[in-house]
């Protein structure tokens, strides 16, 4: 859904080149590793056509999605690069991979069969990637499936990249990191040697690639989050400025009681947009630099916030505030709702009026 200027009620900002100079900063600082771009969930809700293809004129030859859907819309926008699936892919899904050219990490017995006997049914040796679970018990092969793969290889499968994923790399003292790459190294070497030849390996995702550690970083790491580092801002239109006396109330269940004489201003921003219900009482926005803190509950559409402390020649000259950006990071934000920046970037709604910064 387009939304122009004139007509939006928030304004996203993504800064194309600032998330091409993050994955840059990560190349050169891993050196070997090859540092791709994990664009699942159309990019954590930025845009996978516009970041993919921004990644890609700056040199990211390696994606990763997690469903085929997303793979195949990707493809358009990344010339020749390698499209890997986290979820592996099923039945039904076949022909869109290769149409494609995505390359499914297959992450359950079931999946290696299928995959084994489409193959064989055209054919061709096909190109897939293996999920192994190294701890997390989310998804991949089991340390019991590895051993019955490494019996019995498929015939018509040609394995490219061996991925697994750390449930605790954002705590670098953490003993399950340890216990994690001693398994994948585990599994990796069986399955080298079953299959007869060397195959590339990714471990680490965003927290994974900060680690000093390098044994962690394999031949490829995936960083998502990472990627927009100050490189993503939120601002909503200053629908009103008004003033409230003591002893009135403010939103639904007049849940917050005004003290005394205050300043507040409505913002076009509200729940279906992605500021959570969670951060009633707990956020605060930005006017000119000054935070004013979010009174009373999140509206579908609308949030008050309390603009007293914010000088009247500052507030006199916004038509926006900021939600998060340059006062307040995406972090704090998601903080403040008792949750991870992940989450809150997903969550974004469709509503906002988006600016692709290029140069």
């Amino acid at each position: 859904m387009f939304v122009s200027p004139e007509t939006a009620g928030a304004f996203l900002t993504i800064d194309l080149k600032a998330i091409a100079e993050n994955r840059r900063s990560l190349q050169a600082r891993l050196r070997n590793t090859i540092c791709g771009a994990v664009l699942k969930a159309n990019a954590y809700g930025l845009g996978a056509d516009e970041i993919g293809a921004a990644l890609y004129e700056s040199g990211c030859s390696v994606f990763f999605t997690a469903y085929a859907f997303e793979g195949a819309a990707l493809r358009p926008f990344v010339g020749d690069s390698d499209i890997y699936l986290l979820h592996g892919a099923w039945r039904g899904t076949e022909e869109l991979c290769l149409q494609n050219r995505l390359t499914p990490v297959l992450g359950t017995p079931e999946q290696i069969a299928d995959w084994d006997a489409f193959a064989a049914k055209k054919g061709e040796v096909l190109t897939v990637g293996i999920h192994v679970d190294t701890g997390m018990t989310r998804f991949g092969l089991t340390a019991r499936n590895v051993d019955d793969f490494c019996k019995n290889p498929p015939k018509h499968l040609r394995f490219k990249l061996i991925v697994s994923h750390l449930a605790c790399a954002d705590d670098p003292e953490n003993a399950k990191n340890e216990q994690q790459l001693a398994a994948f190294d585990a599994a990796a070497a069986k399955i080298e040697q079953a299959l007869g030849y060397t195959v590339l390996k990714s471990l680490s995702a965003t927290d994974g690639s900060r680690l000093t550690d390098t044994r962690y970083h394999k031949d490829i790491v995936r960083p998502g989050i990472a990627l927009y580092d100050n490189a993503v801002r939120l601002d909503a239109r200053i629908l009103q400025v008004a003033q409230a006396q003591a002893g009135q109330t403010v939103g639904y269940g007049a849940a917050y009681v005004v003290d005394k004489p205050r300043r507040f201003i409505t913002l076009g921003v509200g729940y279906a947009d992605g500021f959570s219900r969670a951060l009633f009482q707990k956020a605060s926005v930005a006017v000119g630099g000054f935070k004013c803190p979010v009174v009373g509950k999140v509206s579908m559409d609308l949030i008050v916030a309390d603009a007293t402390a914010v000088p009247e020649s500052v507030l006199a000259k916004a038509e926006t505030a900021e939600i998060f950006g340059d006062t307040i990071s995406l972090k704090e934000f998601a903080a403040n709702a008792g949750t991870i920046d992940y989450e809150m970037l997903t969550n974004l709604g469709n509503r906002f009026c988006r600016f692709y910064k290029k140069g």
